[in-house]
């Protein structure tokens, strides 16, 4: 993950933002243009930069505008008074969160070990509509699932939506 820190590093000391849409990467030059062999060495390390991305959505260090207005639709309810939403299971916050963050990947790897595909190990969509598949191994699955709904919950827990005390997630 070095040369993909470096790489934004460097987008960052000439003022560039670089953000992950689905499997590409959409490149915003900043007050300097971005120079052609720093867009080289980006194209070369695609698939680095698309995981240190996630990495730091995860994290909460990259936020984007969608990303806040997704977050404030889900919170909407609960600035209410509407009783329905005062008693609405934090599961239910959950598994909306998710529907509304799918996380696509592109065929081929796996979104969770990033290995290939291969005879031996098939990769196979995840998700309910094309655009949103997360193509992970099968065994991978679990795993990768459990950090989903752990991001879901750390979201929520940012906008102040939390699971009632004594009851844990599953």
């Amino acid at each position: 993950m070095n040369i993909a820190h470096n790489l934004l590093d460097d987008l960052t000391g000439i003022g560039a933002t670089i953000e992950r849409a689905g499997d590409r990467l959409i490149l915003r030059a900043g007050p300097t243009a971005i120079p052609a062999t720093l867009v080289s060495r980006i194209r070369r390390a695609k698939r680095e930069l698309m995981a240190a991305l996630v990495a730091r959505k995860d994290s909460g260090a990259l936020r984007t505008d969608d990303d806040h207005r997704r977050e404030k639709e889900i919170a909407a309810p609960l600035q209410s008074e509407d009783r329905t939403f005062r008693h609405r299971p934090f599961e239910d916050f959950v598994v909306q969160w998710l529907n509304q963050h799918p996380a696509p990947s592109a065929p081929g790897h796996c979104a969770w070990c990033g290995s290939p595909e291969s005879a031996g190990a098939r990769v196979v969509p995840f998700g309910t509509e094309p655009w949103t598949h997360t193509w992970l191994h099968p065994e991978c699955w679990p795993d990768w699932h459990r950090a989903r709904r752990i991001e879901a919950t750390s979201v929520l827990a940012r906008m102040g939506i939390v699971p009632p005390v004594g009851k844990a997630t599953r």
